[in-house]
C-alpha cells in the first residue's frame, strides 16, 4: 500500500548540495608543512565527531591542524578552504521547491556551524525548507536512532508518513528501521523515479520553464 506522505526529510551533503571531501583534504594538505605526510592523516585529524555534535568549535580544528601538521594559513583562510569543497547539486533546488508546495520539507544534517553559514550565504537551500535540524544544535548525529526520533517528536510526525532521503545507505537504513520510508540518494533522476514509485509526481517542468531551464 502506498503510504500517505506528509513530510520529506532530506540530508544536506551530496543530496541538496554537493561536497567533495577528497578535494577538501587536498586543499588543506597543500597548506601544511609537509603536504604528502599530512594528506593521509587529515580525515582522522578533521573528522572528529565532536565537531558534528557541537562539542568542538571549528576554531579548534584550525589550531589542531596547525599544531599537528604545520598548517600555515590564518583562521579566515582556513574557513575559506573548509567550505571550498561545496558545489550545487544539479536540479535539486527545483525538486525542493516543487515538493514544498504540498508537503513539509525538512533538513536533517550531520554538519557544523561554519559549513551551515557558508551554505546559507551561497546556496538557496534554506529558503526552500520548512525546518532544519542540525547535528551540532541537536547534539545528536545520524545514524543514531535518537536523532530521527527527536526530529519526529519535534515535528509531530509519524514515521510511516515521512520519506527520508540521504546519500549514505547506513543513514537510510537506520531511518527505515524506525518505520520511515527511506531512499538512498544517487542522483535527481533516480530520486524522481523512486518518488514516482510512492505515487508522488514532482511537477518540475513548470518551475524549470519559469526559471528558463527548458
Amino acid at each position: 500500500m502506498t503510504p500517505h506522505v506528509s513530510a520529506f526529510i532530506f540530508d544536506l551533503g551530496n543530496v541538496l548540495v554537493r561536497h567533495d571531501d577528497e578535494l577538501l583534504y587536498d586543499r588543506l594538505a597543500a597548506c601544511c608543512a609537509d603536504p604528502a605526510a599530512a594528506r593521509p592523516q587529515l580525515p582522522s585529524c578533521l573528522g572528529d565527531e565532536d565537531i558534528g555534535l557541537g562539542r568542538l568549535a571549528v576554531e579548534a580544528l584550525h589550531a589542531r591542524l596547525a599544531a599537528r601538521h604545520g598548517f600555515a594559513e590564518t583562521y579566515p583562510r582556513f574557513l575559506e578552504l573548509w567550505s571550498s569543497h561545496f558545489s550545487p547539486e544539479p536540479g535539486m533546488d527545483h525538486v525542493l521547491r516543487a515538493l514544498a508546495q504540498n508537503h513539509r520539507v525538512i533538513l536533517l544534517s550531520n554538519t557544523n556551524a561554519a559549513h551551515i553559514a557558508h551554505i546559507k550565504e551561497n546556496y538557496p537551500v534554506f529558503g526552500r525548507l520548512h525546518a532544519a535540524y542540525l547535528s551540532y544544535e541537536l547534539g545528536l548525529m545520524k545514524p543514531n536512532p535518537a536523532t530521527y526520533l527527536k526530529v519526529l517528536e519535534l515535528e509531530g510526525l509519524r514515521p510511516e508518513n515521512c520519506i527520508f532521503i540521504d546519500d549514505r545507505a547506513e543513514n537510510a537504513a537506520a531511518a527505515e528501521a524506525l518505520g520511515m520510508n527511506a531512499i538512498t540518494f544517487t542522483g535527481r533522476d533516480d530520486l524522481l523515479a523512486r518518488l514516482d514509485g510512492f505515487g508522488i509526481l514532482v511537477p518540475l517542468k513548470t518551475l524549470e520553464a519559469e526559471d528558463g531551464v527548458l
